[in-house]
């Protein structure tokens, strides 16, 4: 008959290892909640749709009191109400006005983004190029040369990143006809231009260039790409009058004729052939 061992043999043996296991898509950081993108052009449609609705409730409520005897607005109310609606219009016309300034601005970035592009990458292989001959020479008086170029070359990519956004854009190495015709490269239109000797100095738009290096020197480049200086003026409203409409005799008119029912109905009846003839007098 077998006998039992006892608990002091099995402890000197090796334990048993579990593997625990974790259930599967879990990970050892803490789950991150996406953040809902939130569409701002929506944001703004319903902040422009809210001001025109509360404006029109508010010219609604003023011309309601002021027809209207039996409704009465106390002094002071009123002189909130004007204020609330003078707010609202002038809110209003500012976000018209920010939404007509981005629409522009995308506008234009979309229409010269090609052209800066390229005159930015060539400003930027010319600088990197003459920085090299600068470092390489040993000559003072052509390192002072060089040195002038190295400006100038800085200022060309200057250019090309912070020319004003809303203003339609100068490029500074346009392609002749040739390069379009044989297809040339940028690489190669900067190989014949070093043979042809390159333009030093100001170059597209000469002003815009001479403000470009005022503004590099003052630190004042970001104003200058967001300024709006080219941006058009907004579209005047053409106000059309309205054609006069003679109001109709209502119930409240006719009482005041006085008289009984029979009375008024033949004076509204008297007023309706009075409009009829004066109608039609003219071609008779």
């Amino acid at each position: 008959m077998s006998q039992k061992r006892k608990h002091v043999d099995t402890a000197d043996g090796p334990s048993k290892k579990f593997r625990t296991f974790k259930p599967t898509g879990s990970n050892d950081a803490p789950h991150k909640r996406k953040r809902p993108q939130v569409n701002h052009d929506s944001e703004k449609g319903a902040s422009i749709h809210a001001l025109k609705s509360r404006i029109r409730d508010l010219k609604r409520l003023l011309a309601h009191v002021d027809h209207v005897g039996d409704h009465k607005m106390s002094a002071s109310t009123r002189v909130e109400r004007e204020r609330e609606l003078e707010a609202c219009e002038h809110e209003l016309a500012e976000k018209i006005e920010g939404s007509r300034e981005a629409a522009y601005r995308q506008k234009m970035i979309g229409k010269y983004h090609q052209v800066r592009f390229f005159d930015r990458q060539k400003a930027t292989r010319i600088l990197k190029r003459l920085k090299k001959e600068h470092a390489a020479e040993e000559d003072e008086e052509k390192k002072v040369e060089l040195r002038r170029k190295v400006h100038n070359a800085e200022i060309d990519v200057n250019y090309a990143i912070y020319y004003p956004l809303m203003k339609p854009y100068s490029a500074m190495y346009p392609k002749s006809k040739k390069d379009k015709f044989t297809g040339a490269s940028d690489e190669d239109s900067d190989v014949q231009g070093r043979s042809n000797g390159e333009v030093d100095g100001p170059k597209g738009d000469v002003d815009m260039w001479r403000t470009v290096e005022t503004a590099t020197e003052e630190g004042t480049l970001h104003a200058l790409r967001n300024s709006k200086d080219g941006m058009p003026a907004a579209p005047k409203k053409e106000q059309t009058k309205k054609p006069f409409v003679k109001p109709k005799a209502t119930g409240a008119n006719l009482k005041a004729v006085g008289g009984n029912r029979r009375e008024r109905r033949a004076h509204g009846a008297q007023q309706q052939e009075e409009e009829n003839d004066s109608d039609g007098g003219f071609f008779e």
